[in-house]
């Protein structure tokens, strides 16, 4: 063994002391402009080598073989260059590449258009229908949360960061501890809360929106993905102000951003905020269909208070009216910012600062409902849109934001309902935030549209400490959109499916397998399909009978039935 180790140095020894691998090459990338061009690749297909430019174009490639070596150069929205370079020794090799700019990425958007709306006929005709409730009507308070933790209350098992207000809605009613997104990324989730349906029904669950003049709207585009809600679904606040309900949103919306998609044209008479996340430009703060606050001018350290101060003088104007509130914070999002009169305060660093300014806000929206002598006919609903990202906790789960682990679509999530939940009660049932839309209209006496599937069922039952409905739940990838797991109500499936972002990375790791997970008692750390192989046969046909049936049809449009009803 031991002369193989030396015959082994002595190999490497020889091709170190070389001039073979001496060689040493400066490049520098410029745009047809003459400008450098940053972040464009250098390849060297032959030596399975890669680099990227720096923020001035350059780039430099050490160690190469003398004599002649093929180097590509790509970099997006210009088309390829592959040029061939002489290395002579190893100094004074110097590469200059001029790119020429492409259109084909452009022309690929050009091709697609957003997804054709097919049942706008039967959405407007269902709206049509609902008449104003008569009665007393329970007034609606939903607050969202972008990106929190599993693990980042103190409820839920948080030592460093305070989040008293919260932690309050689950002493005056029901914590869920078995709640779920329906998918690990913003648009899905928020698709699917607004909607009551699987993401994948509305052409929304690959990844998230974007601003229409980011270079990712148009990948979007040329892939032939949405990069905006089809305005045939029907969301909670159309059904709701049908109903006689004020309906106002505050915060991020991250459901399309241009006029057609925007809040208002969903069914929020009243909408302040952020039309997509807080770390996409431009930083544009609207009040309806109008700029109230340009880019340049958004103060996100203090935008948590600020959309809590617009929600707050919403529930004054409307007190004496049926409201429909809907609070979609911006935070804990990346980037952090965090308010001044909370910076340095939390145990748990800027972070926690964040998180415990939420808790004050959250605190602050409480506290008018009780001002106002509303909270005994208010429903409230606080959870957030998919699990932590990185800074946050996931608690005891496996993953984290973007993963189809639990960490990534199990959420934290309270409710408040007056003559349903029980203070200070505790659920392991599953649910998930789909669930919201047609539990509200139940509760309400509204018909669900006939025309097209409605994943979610009612909660109540579950609220006022029973079962669950659901049988099963299914998990999406961020990326592909397709559906990647299901779990019952002990265990669940998880399987492998491409998963591949446009701009790379999304694979799994490369040993990943499909696994079999107990629920009750591991936090998928084991697969245990080896000791319970007919628990996975059954999940993986369920999961294989759900696919087909997605796969046939898509949207979900089912044959509307006698009355409009369902």
């Amino acid at each position: 063994m031991r002369s193989t180790f030396m015959r082994i140095a002595a190999i490497a020894a020889a091709f170190a002391s070389t001039s073979a691998l001496a060689g040493e090459v400066a490049i520098q990338v410029e745009g047809p402009d003459g400008k450098p061009v940053p972040g464009a690749r250098i390849g060297l297909p032959e030596l399975l080598r890669s680099e990227a430019t720096g923020k001035d174009g350059s780039a430099v490639l050490a160690d190469l073989p003398n004599g002649e070596v093929a180097v590509t150069v790509t970099a997006q929205g210009f088309r390829p260059a592959l040029q061939t370079i002489t290395v002579h020794g190893d100094e004074g090799n110097r590469l200059a590449v001029r790119l020429e700019p492409s259109d084909a990425l452009q022309r690929a958007a050009q091709a697609h258009g957003e997804p054709a709306v097919e049942h706008l006929s039967q959405k407007q005709a269902y709206l049509k229908a609902i008449r104003p409730i008569a009665g007393k009507k329970p007034n609606i308070l939903l607050v969202l949360f972008d990106d929190l933790g599993f693990g980042d209350l103190s409820s839920y098992g948080n030592r460093l960061i305070k989040t008293p207000n919260i932690d309050a809605v689950a002493q005056r009613g029901i914590k869920l501890e078995q709640f779920y997104s329906a998918s690990p990324v913003c648009t899905p989730s928020r698709a699917a809360l607004m909607s009551g349906r699987y993401p994948e029904r509305a052409h929304a669950a690959n990844h998230v929106f974007f601003p229409s003049s980011h270079p990712m709207a148009t990948i979007r585009r040329s892939l032939g993905w949405a990069n905006a809600l089809p305005q045939d679904e029907i969301l909670l606040p159309e059904v709701l102000s049908r109903a006689g309900y004020v309906t106002g949103a505050f915060g991020k919306w991250h459901l399309g951003d241009q006029p057609g998609h925007r809040p208002t044209d969903f069914g929020f008479q009243d909408y302040f905020g952020i039309l997509y996340s807080n770390d996409m430009k431009p930083e544009t703060l609207w009040r309806g269909n109008v700029v109230d606050t340009p880019a340049e001018k958004t103060d996100q350290g203090t935008l948590t208070e600020r959309i809590t101060d617009e929600a707050v003088a919403f529930l004054r104007k409307n007190a004496k009216k049926p409201f429909f509130a809907y609070v979609p914070y911006t935070a804990p999002h990346l980037p952090h910012f965090p308010n001044p009169k909370h910076k340095g305060v939390s145990e748990g660093g800027t972070y926690g600062d964040v998180i415990e300014d939420l808790d004050t806000n959250v605190g602050r929206l409480l506290q008018t409902l009780k001002d106002l002598k509303l909270d005994d006919n208010t429903i409230v609903v606080v959870t957030s849109d998919n699990g932590g990202d990185w800074g946050g906790s996931a608690g005891n789960l496996r993953g984290r934001k973007g993963e189809t682990f639990e960490g990534g679509q199990r959420i934290p999530a309270f409710v408040i309902w007056p003559g349903v939940t029980k203070a200070g009660s505790v659920s392991q049932e599953m649910g998930m935030n789909f669930d919201v839309f047609p539990t509200i209209l139940k509760t309400l006496g509204i018909p669900l549209p006939a025309d097209r599937t409605i994943d979610g069922t009612d909660l109540r039952p579950l609220l006022a400490g029973g079962a669950t409905r659901h049988d099963y739940l299914y998990y999406t990838t961020t990326w592909s959109g397709r559906f990647a797991g299901v779990r019952d109500r002990h265990y669940k499936y998880r399987d492998i499916v491409p998963n591949d972002s446009p701009m790379g990375g999304g694979a799994e790791p490369y040993n990943a397998k499909p696994s079999l997970y107990s629920l009750d008692l591991d936090n998928e750390a084991h697969d245990v399909s080896a000791k319970h192989p007919e628990e996975a046969a059954r999940l993986v046909a369920q999961l294989e009978t759900f696919r087909k049936e997605n796969d046939t049809n898509p949207r979900g449009w089912v044959a509307p039935l006698a009355g409009g009803a369902k």
